[in-house]
């Protein structure tokens, strides 16, 4: 059980180390935008113990959102992608997704669509960490960059070994839009 906490707080301060640089690294013209949610990710045919190809799409809702733009302050992410994954580590995998923003009253603000990649998805233990950069394509905020984290610590890794495979995790997620 050490293990697994040094772990976490080794992958959390690695997480929190990457946002930091990110956010040093915007032009002065650029939104910078911080964004606490919740995500759901579902992955067909479910995550097993040994590689296999997988689809899988994400969604949550996101905020409020603070940064240098105050007119986004609330956000509804979706993505999808497909590759090979297992419940104990998968190779970096294509990722397009979109953004809709709302205002502080929830009302729309656009939308932003991404393309990137799933660089780091670790499974150790059962924790599901995530992250995930991407560019922004068109719509709101063309031009700059997306980094998605996610550190589920409620794997089921029963349902990994089950002919279903693990199907859903949801937990706690940020992105940073730079």
């Amino acid at each position: 059980m050490r293990r697994l906490s040094r772990l976490l707080a080794t992958l959390i301060l690695t997480l929190i180390t990457m946002a930091g640089l990110v956010l040093t690294a915007a032009p002065a013209s650029a939104a910078v935008i911080d964004c606490p949610g919740y995500i759901n990710q579902q992955f067909s045919p479910g995550l097993a113990l040994t590689p296999q190809h997988v689809s899988f799409n994400a969604e949550g809702p996101f905020g409020p959102c603070v940064g240098t733009d105050s007119s986004h302050v609330f956000a509804e992410l979706k993505s999808e992608g497909d590759g090979t994954l297992s419940c104990l580590v998968s190779s970096p995998v294509k990722v397009n997704g979109t953004i809709r923003w709302s205002d502080a009253q929830k009302q729309g603000q656009g939308t932003s669509h991404f393309v990137g990649t799933v660089g780091v998805a670790q499974r150790p233990l059962g924790v599901n960490v995530i992250v995930t950069v991407a560019a922004i394509t068109s719509g709101e905020f063309a031009g700059q960059t997306l980094t998605l984290e996610v550190v589920i610590t409620s794997t089921d890794l029963l349902a990994c070994g089950t002919s279903q495979g693990l199907r859903q995790v949801a937990g706690p997620a940020n992105f940073t839009l730079v």
